[in-house]
């Protein structure tokens, strides 16, 4: 001890600091972590709330007055007011539907209604439809019983997985695989474009990657990606059927 010099004195001093500011770093991305969770319920929970507001308000008044349109121009004589009355039809039609995008970008309707299947059923349909390309979902028979945190992550991770192929896997097709296993469901987006960039596959930016690995890691779960060779890209996430329940601390988190 008598021979340490200054030198190795301050190396000392400089790891245990280190070593504090790393445990520091730490407990800031778990604190992050349980704020970023909590936000992102609630956002879903506001969504929910809007979404039905959009479908269930909005949507059937905008329907009543196409219907009512439709019949007055049916009883309407002059040519000049049937085109006119056609006009609003179609404006109230791209209405509609806009209206429609909306509301299952906020929180898709049928994720509540119909369940965690038939939703993605439907988003893969639309996708292929939209996209013009093949689309294969495999689900398993029989739906399980997952928390509800669980499927609208499942259903956010798709939903970004087909744009993600959309913008940058060049795709012609794209198979969907959900089912039960080791105590939770495993979902598989598996394409036949270029693949994933390695510095994606690696750091997990861009591409909707980070998002996904988010949602995942903060319901315990796991996201893998990789390119299987000559199968273009994969993506494989795991969520337990239920997650532990979201810690928040009131001092950290004002509701």
């Amino acid at each position: 001890m008598g021979n340490m010099t200054p030198n190795a004195c301050f190396v000392a001093i400089d790891m245990t600091r280190r070593s504090d500011a790393s445990d520091g770093e730490s407990g800031s991305a778990q604190t992050l972590r349980r704020l970023s969770s909590h936000a992102a319920e609630l956002r879903e929970r506001d969504g929910r709330r809007i979404a039905r507001e959009l479908h269930d308000v909005v949507g059937q008044k905008l329907t009543a007055v196409r219907l009512e349109l439709s019949s007055l121009g049916m009883a309407a004589q002059p040519e000049c007011t049937h085109e006119r009355i056609d006009a609003m039809v179609r404006v109230l039609d791209d209405a509609l539907a806009a209206l429609r995008k909306i509301a299952s970008d906020l929180r898709p309707v049928m994720l509540d209604d119909l369940g965690l299947n038939a939703a993605i059923e439907w988003l893969a349909r639309e996708a292929a439809r939209n996209m013009d390309i093949e689309i294969t979902v495999r689900l398993g028979e029989n739906e399980p019983v997952i928390d509800e945190r669980v499927a609208t992550a499942i259903y956010r991770i798709v939903q970004e997985a087909l744009v993600n192929v959309d913008r940058h896997a060049r795709a012609t097709d794209v198979q969907i695989t959900l089912q039960a296993r080791d105590q939770g469901i495993q979902l598989t987006v598996q394409d036949n474009g270029v693949g994933f960039p390695e510095r994606a596959m690696q750091k997990l930016d861009g591409l909707g990657l980070l998002g996904a690995r988010e949602r995942a890691v903060m319901l315990g779960g796991r996201l893998d990606v990789g390119n299987p060779p000559g199968q273009g890209g994969r993506m494989t996430v795991w969520l337990p059927l239920q997650p532990p329940a979201p810690k928040t601390n009131p001092k950290e988190v004002a509701t």
